[in-house]
């Protein structure tokens, strides 16, 4: 009756102006009517928003969307050391640019939060933390400590050096076994300050325990034998607590996380059956990783810019194109039943936990501009120039501008040869506009033939300057290809130039038909390769083409 006592007392002490139970919480956050799952991204703001993170956002989401269940954002902002200021910002700004959208969290104008299940970002929740710590030090399930950096330093030198397991448990916590009274007596006489909390496991370092993983199944792990920490120095929680309280009341029920957290769960079981309170269902997802001298690795923040999701944008992607590689990497089934109904958007195929790819997918850049190509390939010509220039706009300004300036020129150069049979399916990424058009604008063909002059060899220019002018004044821009191709065949005779390769050879000839057409080519676009040529002389018209031509 005492240590029952005592252990009040201490946690009063320890939480003063605590005064609710966690009935008063649960009675706050009440259990959801939809009984449909509960899922939730709860990012940490300390940077930008990794690949790993849109990946798993988005099967949160969508697993949530075709189930009628909720999508939740919470932002675990708890290590404050490791906080960037502008990243929470980043991240919602990320995550809606993909498209991927929450019914709960900080999503309103200016990160305004939205329903009744928060505070959604784990700082403003300090309160609430404090009435869950308060009742496991009443019940003597936690316990205040002071050990320091060097005293933990010390036990983990000692556990190395003799090969025994880690961590603070046993004899190598100072205050595990101290008497409520004793914990009491130290802290009041020790000033005010907040000492950690530990959490006092029940476990040791030969028991194990088995729980099931909605995508590996059955497991067995030695179960959690350490007095980790739960509210640091700061007062804050730890992920482990925090999540334990957040899934609680904001009434989670599956969890899809990194599979670094699957030798968590002994602990996050442990915390939750030390409340009687249900854990959500987890699910461990394995790291994207690439082949590095024929070995997996996990994809890097330092080694691989695509590890940053901002990547995408400023390269082109599509966001709705890598959310489709996405579900390729979540689920090897994918492309099969994509190609077993072709018509169907990629949105509207369901994924399944049970066919989830747990090996540690292999990011495939070939794959993902692959499925660029043919997004972008299916878009009308205006969709193309609306999605183009959106991104022009943030990324090439200069581009931006020539695009707005005549749009539908613009939209001319970039319908040519688009959705016919001959289609070359030319932009894999939206920054292929820029190369594919830019001969189109007077300013850029400036530039472009200030750079570069390539005409076929051994023709002298004074050749090209005679044809250039009479093509000038003969050619017509009516009438199909076969057409246009026979107003070079009335005159290539005249220059000296031979109708084909067999003839060339024969000699006495100064270039081949060929040559001609390159030279078109060049001095109209100022490449070697364009889109069709005459398809290419209708959009530039009579102006441009005999402003080019003559421009020698």
């Amino acid at each position: 009756m005492r240590n029952m006592t005592t252990r009040a007392q201490l946690a009063e002490a320890l939480f003063p102006d605590t005064k609710e139970s966690i009935q008063d919480l649960l009675d706050r956050y009440p259990a959801r009517s939809n009984t449909n799952p509960v899922l939730r991204f709860a990012p940490s703001p300390t940077g930008f928003l990794h690949f790993g993170g849109l990946y798993t956002s988005f099967l949160c989401w969508k697993y949530a969307k075709q189930t009628g269940g909720t999508i939740y954002l919470r932002i675990e902002d708890t290590d404050q050391k490791r906080e960037v200021e502008w990243a929470t910002a980043l991240l919602i700004n990320s995550l809606k640019k993909f498209g991927i959208s929450f019914d709960e969290g900080p999503i309103g104008k200016n990160n305004e939060e939205i329903w009744s299940y928060g505070p959604y970002a784990q700082s403003q929740r300090g309160d609430i933390y404090r009435v869950f710590a308060k009742y496991l030090v009443a019940q003597g399930l936690a316990y205040p400590c002071r050990m320091s950096e060097e005293k933990l330093n010390e036990i983990r030198e000692f556990q190395t050096a003799n090969k025994i397991i880690p961590g603070i448990y046993g004899q190598y916590s100072e205050r595990r076994n101290a008497t409520p009274d004793q914990l009491l007596e130290k802290f009041e006489n020790e000033g005010q300050s907040f000492p950690v909390l530990r959490f006092r496991s029940h476990a040791d370092t030969s028991k194990k325990i088995t729980f099931s993983d909605l995508l590996r199944g059955e497991i067995n792990m030695i179960d959690n034998y350490n007095d980790i920490v739960i509210i640091k120095g700061d007062g804050l929680p730890t992920y482990h607590f925090a999540h334990l309280v957040d899934d609680t009341l904001m009434r989670t029920s599956l969890v899809l996380r990194g599979e670094e957290w699957l030798t968590s769960v002994p602990l996050h079981l442990q915390l939750f059956a030390a409340f009687d309170l249900p854990a959500p269902q987890y699910g461990h997802l394995a790291p994207i990783c690439k082949l590095e001298d024929g070995k997996k690795r996990k994809l890097s923040k330092r080694k691989d810019p695509e590890a940053n999701v901002e990547y995408f944008f400023e390269a082109g992607y599509a966001p709705q194109a890598v959310l489709e590689y996405i579900m390729t990497l979540a689920d090897p089934s994918y492309e099969d039943r994509k190609r077993e109904d072709e018509q169907r958007q990629f949105s509207d195929f369901d994924f399944s936990l049970e066919r989830m790819n747990v090996s540690g997918p292999l990011f495939d850049f070939v794959k993902l501009q692959s499925i660029n190509n043919n997004y972008l390939s299916a878009l009308s010509t205006e969709e193309l120039y609306d999605q183009g220039l959106k991104r022009a706009q943030q990324y090439q300004p200069a581009l931006a501008q020539l695009m707005t300036e005549d749009a539908k020129y613009t939209l001319a150069a970039l319908d040519i040869e688009r959705h016919t049979e001959k289609d070359p399916k030319r932009f894999t990424l939206y920054s292929d506009i820029e190369k594919n058009i830019k001969f189109f604008y007077d300013s850029e063909w400036e530039t472009i033939k200030a750079e570069k002059a390539d005409f076929p060899e051994g023709i002298e220019l004074t050749t090209w300057k005679a044809f250039a002018e009479d093509y000038a004044a003969n050619y017509s821009l009516d009438g199909g290809v076969l057409t246009r191709f026979e107003q070079l065949k009335t005159i290539w005779k005249k220059y000296g130039f031979a109708a084909n390769n067999a003839e060339f050879k024969q000699g006495g000839f100064v270039g081949k038909v060929g040559d001609l057409a390159m030279f078109l080519r060049i001095q109209l676009c100022w490449a070697k390769q364009t889109p069709d040529l005459f398809s290419v002389m209708k959009v530039l018209g009579d102006k441009r083409i005999k402003e080019r031509l003559l421009d020698l």
